[in-house]
């Protein structure tokens, strides 16, 4: 009896199939439709079977729902649960299971959008790829909208919990890499947007710019209007309407029913505004912050959820987009310029910040509290960071004691193993120091660093990229950006592409003009 490890979602549900069988996905050419079974009459019955079953080894079986015989003859679901012709495995019922994912690959640097087809999913579902949690929601009963978390190339089972319920599809979802290709070249804004402004990547692969401002150092110049990014098109556009106020240093996330959470005013602001892509306006939340903030970070939790942190204030707030509402909590330490990442077991880390600042601190989904985490080596502000494939989260360069001075640039790297809870200074650094710069996990694992300042005391900008490569710790240039650029923002879009915007150091005239692009090319091309 031979045993199905790949089958293709165009033969049942338009989703990708898993393996009950081991081994990973071989294509739709490994499944032969079971043609070394016999059926006696030709008639797609087996002859003598009753409709919607098939003769396999002598016997009439319904393959919709017979484990042995899962979707075709001698599919075996080794132990496992054969639901509408799919084998699932740690399912008690077919009433709840995930039985296909569409797209069934995406990228190792995560970020890719998922619908998970299935029965049963209702409030509070959980989703993991492998052991990562993945943001999700359901959407209706047979529907989940998934935001991959990264992860190591590979395939992975999905699971989804509901309660005491759970239920996986074996390898369903393949991680993939890719590359990105120099140079790196400039793309026209219809308007300058300096001073790191909002930047979000929206589920159908456009990229929301929200606010900065036209004159370093000046939040009375900032910008209430917004303009998205087009790869089709390679061409920025105004939005359509503008935000409630003007905004710099903002935070941009889109959650997992497409609208993008804009906050961060070009003062302490409590507003906060949603774009919808679907009408490409923004409108204000029903209530607003509970503290009036700037400079805000923001990231979106694994239960859709969106949780905010900002300068100077020792709370955070979470945002329900299902009540329209903030929620504050407090922190354990102010972060002011310091980090916010979501990990892969779905948990917050935030750390860092100005003066020297070594402390991090998790949000405990289980708790709804922060708890104290290993300590910084080295205190850090206006840093970057992100979570690696690997889990690990990386932290890179920031300044070592007031990035408001840009006092020391630093080169240095640290690496954060949840499972020891703990960091460890990298054995290699970045070719120079750098502060208020921008960086970005791309398609092949490796982490670009962009810009920023890099001169103790001085508002000096470069213009150098570096590629630092976590797994085989390396560092090494990656060409040159079109200008010097620093005080900006950058994200990886779905095609691997790099796109960065803001800048304009201080005491320069204007920021500039345009976004700064590298293009992408996705495993085998």
């Amino acid at each position: 009896m031979r045993r199905a490890v790949f089958a293709a979602s165009a033969l049942v549900l338009g989703g990708a199939l898993g393996s009950c069988g081991s081994g990973g996905p071989t294509g739709l050419s490994a499944f032969d439709a079971g043609s070394d079974d016999a059926t006696s009459g030709g008639d797609g019955n087996g002859g003598s079977c009753n409709p919607g079953q098939i003769l396999c080894g002598g016997s009439c079986v319904d393959t919709s729902s017979d484990p042995a015989n899962c979707g075709s003859c001698g599919v075996s679901c080794d132990g496992g649960t054969c639901c509408q012709s799919i084998c699932v495995s740690d399912t008690a019922s077919c009433a709840f299971s995930v039985l296909g994912a569409t797209p069934h690959e995406g990228n190792q640097n995560g970020g890719d959008w998922l619908k998970l087809t299935g029965n049963g999913f209702g409030a509070g579902i959980q989703v993991f790829i492998g052991d990562g949690h993945a943001p999700a929601m359901a959407l209706d009963a047979n529907t989940v909208i998934v935001q991959t978390p990264p992860a190591v190339v590979g395939n992975y089972d999905i699971t989804v919990i509901q309660g005491a319920q759970h239920s996986t599809l074996p390898q369903a979802f393949l991680y993939l890499g890719g590359s990105e290709q120099l140079p790196w070249s400039e793309k026209p804004m219809s308007a300058v947007r300096g001073e790191d402004p909002g930047l979000a990547v929206l589920q159908d692969g456009r990229v929301l710019v929200v606010g900065g401002t036209t004159v370093p150092d000046s939040a009375a110049n900032s910008q209430a209007t917004a303009e998205i990014y087009s790869r089709s098109t390679d061409s920025a556009v105004p939005a359509a309407g503008p935000m409630s106020e003007i905004r710099w240093h903002s935070s941009a996330v889109t959650m997992l029913d497409g609208r993008v959470l804009v906050v961060g005013g070009a003062g302490a602001s409590a507003g906060a505004d949603l774009f919808d892509p679907k009408t490409n306006l923004f409108k204000t939340t029903a209530k607003p912050l509970n503290t009036a903030r700037e400079r805000t970070r923001s990231v979106l939790m694994t239960d859709g959820r969106v949780m905010v942190s900002s300068e100077g204030v020792a709370t955070a707030e979470i945002y329900d987009p299902a009540l329209d509402a903030f929620t504050e909590i407090p922190q354990l330490a102010v972060h002011t310029w310091g980090f916010i990442v979501r990990m892969r077991d779905g948990r917050v880390l935030l750390g860092g910040g100005d003066g020297g600042q070594t402390a991090c601190e998790i949000f405990d989904p289980a708790s709804q509290k922060f708890v104290a985490a290993g300590a910084l080596n080295q205190g850090r502000s206006m840093l970057t960071a992100h979570t690696l494939p690997d889990g690990r989260v990386i932290v890179l360069g920031g300044a070592s004691i007031s990035a408001g001075g840009v006092h020391v640039p630093l080169a240095s790297i640290e690496l954060y193993d949840p499972k020891a809870d703990k960091w460890t200074v990298a054995p290699y650094t970045l070719s120079t120091g750098r502060t208020w710069h921008a960086s970005a996990l791309v398609h092949d694992g490796t982490v670009l660093v962009m810009g920023g300042y890099n001169v103790d005391g001085t508002c000096t900008p470069t213009n150098t990229v570096d590629q630092v490569d976590p797994v085989k710790n390396t560092v090494a240039p990656f060409g040159t950006l079109p200008h010097p650029n620093t005080e900006w923002t950058a994200v990886t879009l779905q095609d691997g592409s790099v796109l960065g915007v803001g800048g304009g150091a201080c005491g320069t005239p204007l920021a500039l003009p345009s976004l700064d692009f590298l293009p992408g090319k996705g495993i085998g091309q």
